[in-house]
């Protein structure tokens, strides 16, 4: 089977079609927003595998600047601080030290440090009793990894597919 390259099949569709300006920017803004939810699922599933962390967890922490007809940028907004070991789930404090979600947080406790406030897994950073750290799982650089494994080829092909499949649906050539 052959097959032709999709920026050559934009061209020869775009030609073709007879499209109008506005519906090829708006067709673009379509499918770049589809692209850029399809890369946040991408982005999520890897990594919360990798991890071995909820969903949720990660989804929550990618925002979506949406592109229009006018701006045609879609923005995936990450946030890969860190998690919080007590967003992991329910918490046990053992003698080895605290759990939480299935992972065991060795010399962690979990404490209330101040009243009304959310209960967390702490670890001391000295030997006095104070101060005290949250405990996070760092994620940054296996995020940042996956991110530019996705944002290569792959999404570029997501993209012409999306894009060729808006300016037909917009046109009316389907």
């Amino acid at each position: 089977m052959h097959t032709v390259p999709v920026d050559v099949q934009i061209e020869k569709i775009v030609s073709g079609i007879n499209a109008l300006p506005e519906q090829v920017a708006q067709a673009a803004a379509l499918a770049l927003n589809r692209t850029s939810e399809w890369m946040k699922g991408q982005v999520s599933k890897e990594l919360s595998g990798e991890k071995r962390l909820k969903l949720k967890l990660i989804r929550d922490r990618i925002a979506i600047a949406r592109a229009n007809k006018k701006n045609l940028k879609s923005l995936l907004n990450c946030n890969f601080r860190g998690i919080l070991a007590c967003d992991l789930g329910s918490m046990r404090q053992t003698p080895a030290g605290a759990k939480a979600g299935g992972q065991l947080f060795e010399h962690a406790f979990i404490a209330t440090l101040k009243p009304g406030a959310k209960t967390g897994i702490y670890r001391r950073k000295t030997a006095k009793r104070f101060p005290v750290k949250s405990v996070m799982i760092p994620i940054f650089d296996e995020a940042t990894k996956i991110i530019e494994e996705v944002a290569g080829d792959e999404a570029k092909i997501v993209f012409e597919k999306r894009f060729l499949h808006e300016i037909r649906r917009i046109t009316g050539a389907i």
